[in-house]
Order: structure tokens, then C-alpha cells, then sequence
């Protein structure tokens, strides 16, 4: 089992299986209300009821056999279950295994330690008498008309009977383990361990010997209950219905009350639901008589001596099948058997004559089995009916296994084939002939999308009047469509709004008729939506101190997301940040570069690598300029200064009469 799957896995077994018959006064006492005992292993957060209410048997542990025996009660509203399952080998060993890592988050100071104890049993036996009440029971049993699900129709709306759910189990903790050992109970009980791995000899139970080729490991569980029936008021007419998903090597036996000329009336086996999806999302519901099968689940039908029926189902869908899952209902009725008339022809079948459009030659599915199942109606099952289909050998018609019909369509003129459905009886419904062909080819006389863009359509010799809607697809997302009728040779103006640079295609759907089929296809016509670059202006820049800045704005053709770059002088440097449709440079201190001009480029550039750009010179020179320093005074003659060389002599003089004039006084 995967990890993810393991843990649910453990969680169910411990549901089905850990309750042993023992003295009620011998059990611990629990509160599964209690916040702390809320199990989130179960099946994800929230109640004990939610999480329990997620899971069935299957997706909390795998066993080798399981038999399923339910007893509907005579008025229909509840049915006695008995059940037995063995878990054999390895499977044992997973299991035991999985408790303990279970016990490890209920409790981290016991569980988790290699080891597996009688008081661990008894806690699980604890969750189970109130997990079990919740457990999906994958079955549906609804009476009146036949259905198979659907919007307003849960088929699963049986329940376990609350209180009514007794589980019992040989062998979780082998008594004559050879490794057996005493251990403390925290309820005061005997206790005893054994360890969750087995030793290589696989010695359970020494008192049976290895060469009995006895398997002592194994575990068996058994579950009593009752499981509630709200959708059955009488057995006159009614559908069981079992998510077989999942489960394979079990049996389901349903002994139904004696019911005067009950009878299976169609039994179906429908494959490759997707049952990944959340519990509560809606069950897709095919039409009664179309599901293919592989016929790995199989049924059975008896008559007991009472006149009561004994139906069996026999599930084998493999886990690593998953998330396809399977689905199987069984109508049954007191009506009597209908007469076995030919199949008829549906209202919704084409008309004998009628058209059926191909986008090209070669080998096509002219026909998928979603189709063909709504042509036909009958008393039994549509997929009991033989489909023929004859046609010209050029035509290579072949039914495929999943029903589909093939043919290798004609590039010219139409071919023709006929077509019947053939019951077990060898009764017919009648042949219609049909014509599969190729209605027109389409062209474009340039590959370089414009808008609107101009798109030819040729037609085929024979065809009849189609009405035609064409539109520019790109990445799923269609532009706005034209409708034409075709009868001739036409060109059509597609737009091309919408549709950014790369490829596109063109979405063509014919529109079905009384004699016509529909068909959607589209076209690979090499059209190619090429890149405009972006648009970018400055509008303005601006010095601050020893900082300069650019601003602008911009703007992409193609809606394209826009990206900036700036350089100066040929070399990148700084980022350009944008903002809605505006960009702007970060401030630039240009006395970092040398003094003289310097030219500035922002670059943009869409997601198609289209790029613009724009630039300004920038001169720095004013950051370098120095301020001159103004020269002395020039020595004038006539006005009798002093010459510098004489500036030493009065200044002695100077000081002499300071000091002179200070000895006087």
C-alpha cells in the first residue's frame, strides 16, 4: 500500500476489526467525544463521525478474502449482515504494523516501539464500537422506476444501524506467539505483547509445526450488524446498486424475502468513473443499457427451495486501478418477462440518407459508442445488440473494443455504408444507409494573422447545404464566431480580437441537422499572430543635486507583459521599475562618470522578445566646473605702500614701540 493510502488503511481495520468479545467491566472507558480521542487519521479532520463517514472497509486495510452475506428482512427495510474476512502473510504483517503507528499518535509514550499489546487491542475495540455506525456501506437499494444515480438519486443510501454493530477477530495478538511476553496494563488487566514483525520462521504458534505449512500469522475477522434499507418499500421493483471500486477477492450475497416472480431484469457493469473526487460531488449517470464492461465483475442467481432469490456479486476491480473506479446495478422486477421484440430505431439516431462530416481522410472514429447506444432501444440492454455496419472495402470499417466504429474516410467523393443493430435472436432493426466523407477544405492565402483575417472554404462535390460558425481559437480561448451557410466556395472574415503573438487556429463547428451530423473540429492552418514591439515615450527628466532621472510611459500592442533595461553608454547597469503604464529610471549620480556627455537608453521588451527603446544625452560637464580664486592686489608705487621685502622692518618696528611705550609707563 502507498503511505498515503496505508494510513486510511489502517484506520478501517482497526474499525472493522477491534472489537473482541470480552468482559464489558474489563474494558477501558473512553470518551470518543472527547476532543483528544478525536482520531485525525480516520479520514481527515473534524468529528469521529465526519472522518469515519469517508471511508469503507477497502480504503483502511487490504485483505486476501472477504465474504459478505446480507439477509434482507421482509419488509424491506433493513437487512441482518454477516461478513468474514481473512488477512493472510504479508498482509497480516502490514496490518499489525500499521497499528502500531496508528498507537504511536494516540499514544507516543506506548504505541510506535516494535511492539503490539493486548491493552492496544482493547483501545482500538473502543474506537471501532462507534467508527463502524459511520463506515460507508457502498450499497444502494432504491425501489420504483430503474435508475443508475444521477442528479436527485444517491443509490447510496444505506447506513449501518447505530448500536447495531458487533466485530470480533482471532489472532491480533497470537496467544502462543513464540516471542510472547508479559507487559504493564494501564487498566489494571492481564497484558501481553507480542512483536509487530514476525521472526524469520514466522513462529505464531508454537504449537503448530513449520512443516504443517500452516500460515500461523493470519488474522480472521468477523462482523455482525444491521444495515438500514430507506429506499425500499416494497420488492416489486428496485436497483441495487454497489461501488465495486477498489475491491476484488470478496463476495456480496444478498438473499432477498420471498417476493412471487421477482427476477434480474438487466444486470450492468459500468467502467472508469473517477472516483478521486470529493464524496459529496455529484455521480456522473449513464443511460440504462449503454455501460461497457470488461466483465471482470460477475454475478450469480439462485432459487432457494423457499422461492426466495440468493443473488451474488462477485467485485474484481484492482486497487492499482485507482482512481478509475466501477460501478454495478442490478434491476430487478416482478413484471414479467417482455416478449422479445426486434430493436427499434431511437428518435435520435439519423435519418436513413444522412451526412456524416469528417475534418480530413484517413482513419477516423466516424461513430463513438456514446453515439451508437442512444440509436437504438430494446427490452434488454443496447450493449447485448449486435451493430453491423457494411460498407465498400476502401471504406476498412471496423468496430473498436470500446465500440467505437472506424473508417478510412475518402478525401473525394463520400462513401457510403449501411448500418443495422441484430438482437440475440437474430431479429433486425432494419438497415440505414449513411455517407462519411470530407464536406470542404480550408485555407488562409497568408500565414501572418491580420485582423479580421481572411479564412477560404472549398467544398467537396455532393455534399448538401451546411450551416457553418468559424472563429480565431487560441490556447482554448475562442474570438468572436461567424456563422455562414455553406453551399459554394466562400471566404469569411474571422476577427481577431483577443488573440495575442503565436499560434492560432481556426475552431470550426458544423451544425447538425435532420440529415446532417454535427461535427467541431479545429484546424491547423499554420496561422501565426506575429509580435508588434511596444510603444515607448519619455516624458520628462529632470536633475537633482548630482542626480538625474528619465521618466516616460509605454504601452504593448499585443497586451503583452513588458519588461524594462536600462544602459549607459552601451553598458547595463540599474533597473527600471514600471508601474499601470508608466516607467521610470532610478536616480542616476552621474559624478560617477567622467565629465562630458553620456547617452541613456531604456529598452522594453514583450513576451515575444519584440523590442523598443528609447534615449536621451545627458552632459555631466556642470558637475566638474571649479570656481577661480581672484588674484591679490598689485603693488602701486605712487600711493607709497610698502614693498613686501620691507614688510619684516615694520613690523620689528612695530613691536619696539609696543614695548617702549610699556617701560614708560
Amino acid at each position: 500500500m502507498t503511505g498515503g493510502r496505508a494510513a486510511i488503511a489502517v484506520s478501517l481495520f482497526f474499525v472493522l476489526m477491534m472489537s473482541i468479545v470480552s468482559p464489558s467491566d474489563s474494558r477501558p472507558s473512553f470518551d470518543l467525544r472527547d476532543e483528544s480521542l478525536r482520531m485525525e487519521q480516520f479520514g481527515g479532520g473534524g468529528s469521529l463521525e465526519d472522518q469515519c463517514g469517508s471511508i469503507t472497509f477497502e480504503d483502511m486495510f487490504e485483505y486476501t478474502r472477504a465474504d459478505f452475506v446480507f439477509h434482507i428482512n421482509p419488509n424491506w427495510q433493513s437487512a441482518d449482515v454477516r461478513a468474514v474476512a481473512w488477512i493472510n502473510a504479508s498482509l497480516a504483517d502490514d496490518i499489525r504494523t500499521s497499528m502500531d503507528e496508528l498507537m504511536a499518535e494516540i499514544d507516543p509514550n506506548d504505541g510506535g516501539d516494535g511492539w503490539l499489546s493486548t491493552d492496544e487491542r482493547e483501545i482500538f475495540r473502543a474506537l471501532a464500537s462507534e467508527c463502524i455506525e459511520h463506515i460507508l456501506t457502498r450499497i444502494g437499494i432504491r425501489d420504483g422506476d430503474y435508475h443508475r444515480g444521477g442528479e436527485g438519486v444517491s443509490w447510496k443510501n444505506t447506513s449501518w444501524e447505530e448500536d447495531g454493530v458487533e466485530i470480533q477477530e482471532f489472532n491480533v495478538v497470537p496467544p502462543r506467539h513464540s516471542e510472547i511476553r508479559d507487559c504493564t496494563s494501564a487498566f489494571g488487566n492481564d497484558c501481553e505483547e507480542i512483536p509487530v514483525a514476525p521472526d524469520e520462521n514466522r513462529d505464531c504458534d508454537t504449537d503448530i509445526h513449520a512443516s504443517d505449512g500452516v500460515d500461523e500469522c493470519r488474522i480472521q475477522l468477523w462482523l455482525n450488524g444491521t444495515m438500514n434499507i430507506p429506499g425500499v418499500a416494497n420488492g416489486n421493483q428496485f436497483t441495487l446498486a454497489l461501488n465495486a471500486s477498489n475491491m476484488t477477492r470478496a463476495s456480496l450475497e444478498f438473499n432477498f424475502p420471498v417476493t412471487q416472480d421477482l427476477r434480474l431484469d438487466m444486470w450492468e457493469e459500468c467502467e472508469g468513473r473517477d472516483v478521486s473526487f470529493d464524496e459529496g460531488s455529484p455521480i456522473p449517470a449513464p443511460i440504462r443499457g449503454t455501460c461497457l464492461g470488461d466483465s471482470s465483475s460477475t454475478y450469480t442467481l439462485e432459487e432457494q427451495s423457499d422461492g426466495s432469490l440468493r443473488f451474488t456479486i462477485l467485485p474484481d476491480t484492482e486497487i492499482e486501478d485507482w482512481p478509475l473506479g466501477e460501478d454495478l446495478f442490478a434491476d430487478f422486477t416482478t413484471e414479467p418477462i417482455p416478449v422479445d421484440e426486434p430493436p427499434v430505431w431511437a428518435a435520435e439516431a439519423p435519418v436513413d440518407g444522412a451526412w456524416f462530416p469528417m475534418p480530413s481522410g484517413g482513419q477516423h472514429v466516424w461513430a463513438d459508442w456514446d453515439d451508437v447506444s442512444v440509436w437504438f432501444t430494446d427490452e434488454g440492454s443496447v450493449t447485448q445488440l449486435d451493430i453491423q455496419c457494411t460498407g465498400a472495402s476502401s471504406l476498412e470499417l471496423s468496430e473498436g473494443a470500446d465500440r467505437s466504429w472506424w473508417a478510412e474516410i475518402p478525401r473525394g467523393s463520400p462513401g457510403e455504408v449501411t448500418c443495422e443493430a441484430v438482437d440475440s435472436a437474430g431479429q433486425s432493426s432494419g438497415q440505414r444507409v449513411w455517407n462519411l466523407g470530407v464536406p470542404f477544405s480550408i485555407g488562409t492565402s497568408e500565414m501572418a494573422l491580420s485582423d479580421p483575417h481572411s479564412i477560404s472554404i472549398t467544398p467537396t462535390s455532393e455534399w448538401p447545404e451546411l450551416q457553418l460558425e468559424l472563429a480565431l481559437i487560441q490556447d482554448g480561448q475562442t474570438s468572436s464566431s461567424t456563422s455562414v451557410t455553406f453551399t459554394e466556395e466562400v471566404v469569411v472574415e474571422l476577427s481577431a480580437s483577443n488573440i495575442v503573438p503565436g499560434k492560432v487556429d481556426v475552431w470550426v463547428s458544423i451544425a447538425g441537422s435532420s440529415n446532417v451530423y454535427s461535427m467541431v473540429h479545429i484546424y491547423d492552418i499554420d496561422l501565426v499572430k506575429e509580435s508588434s514591439p511596444p510603444l515607448l515615450t519619455v516624458t520628462g527628466s529632470e536633475w537633482d543635486g548630482e542626480e538625474w532621472s528619465m521618466q516616460g510611459q509605454y504601452s504593448d500592442p499585443d497586451g503583452e507583459e513588458v519588461s524594462f533595461s536600462m544602459s549607459i553608454d552601451g553598458s547595463n547597469t540599474g533597473s527600471v521599475s514600471s508601474t499601470g503604464n508608466s516607467w521610470a529610471t532610478p536616480s542616476i549620480d552621474f559624478r560617477l562618470w567622467a565629465e562630458g556627455e553620456h547617452v541613456v537608453v531604456v529598452e522594453g521588451c514583450d513576451s515575444s522578445s519584440k523590442c523598443s527603446h528609447v534615449s536621451q544625452t545627458v552632459n555631466n560637464s556642470h558637475l566638474f566646473e571649479v570656481e577661480e580664486v581672484s588674484p591679490p592686489p598689485s603693488v602701486e608705487e605712487d600711493r607709497g605702500l610698502l614693498p613686501a621685502s620691507g614688510l619684516p622692518l615694520v613690523l620689528v618696528s612695530v613691536v619696539a614701540a609696543l614695548m617702549y611705550g610699556m617701560r614708560r609707563d
